[in-house]
């Protein structure tokens, strides 16, 4: 792994928009998504919306994955529901996982072949599963794999590894199996961001990027409080505002 020194700053401001969202996630074809407490709103990065989707009944969103923008998955932590998506927002599926004994889900992460991630935070382990909610993988009770307790903060699959952020220890990176096989050292994650090259992790300190090809680290030079980069864009979430900057 190497540390890059040079910090990436944010040069100009393309466009910003006003929004009442609590928070934003980008996919890896450069649309916009808000995020309240019941609703996700689908953007063009200009901040038109083009499609909603809300649900009251299940709960307060606990998080949105992205890694396939045709098929984005809401999960509800409080009611133990994963909703699956197509690209227009429309709901697909609604699993319960709750009646299908895999313990408390405390986070999901989507993969490939519509199967998910879960992490069970009673048996402490990690779970891959399909919509037939039938596991595939499991890494089995990750204090003793990893030697101490994970304090997890952002999960997310991508190119058939897994990265567990953990606010204490960095990200641990695990196959498609659930085998551990390395870990990206950080210290005080707040959380990941995966997109196709790169992940935008946010710490305690700042941002940063880490990429998969060469496992560099770059520090970015922004202050917000949500940061995301997409190919050549940065998107900025500060006080109500979200603005986008292209290099």
């Amino acid at each position: 792994m190497n540390w890059i020194l040079i910090a990436v700053s944010i040069f100009g401001v393309d466009f910003c928009w006003d929004t009442q969202a609590n928070d934003f996630l980008v996919d890896d074809l450069g649309y916009l998504y808000t995020i309240s407490d019941f609703s996700l709103v689908k953007h063009r990065d200009n901040g038109d919306t083009l499609f909603v989707y809300s649900r009251m009944d299940l709960g307060k969103i606990s998080q949105v994955d992205l890694s396939n923008p045709l098929r984005p998955i809401v999960f509800y932590e409080e009611t133990s529901n994963l909703c699956i998506l197509d690209n227009t927002l429309s709901e697909q599926r609604l699993l319960s996982l709750w009646n299908n004994n895999f313990g408390m889900v405390e986070m999901i992460a989507s993969g490939v072949n519509q199967q998910f991630w879960v992490y069970d935070a009673i048996n402490k382990e990690l779970l891959l599963v399909d919509e037939r909610m039938e596991i595939r993988a499991q890494s089995g009770y990750l204090p003793g794999i990893l030697g101490r307790d994970i304090a997890l903060v952002g999960m997310a699959e991508r190119h058939e590894q897994l990265f567990i952020a953990d606010s204490n220890f960095g990200i641990w990176v695990f196959d498609r199996f659930g085998t551990l096989t390395h870990r990206v050292r950080f210290e005080h994650i707040e959380t990941i961001r995966a997109h196709a090259d790169a992940i935008s992790i946010r710490t305690m300190e700042g941002f940063y990027t880490y990429s998969y090809a060469t496992r560099d680290i770059v520090e970015v030079d922004v202050s917000a409080e949500r940061f995301d980069q997409v190919k050549n864009k940065q998107f900025i979430f500060q006080q109500n505002r979200i603005c986008v900057s292209q290099n």
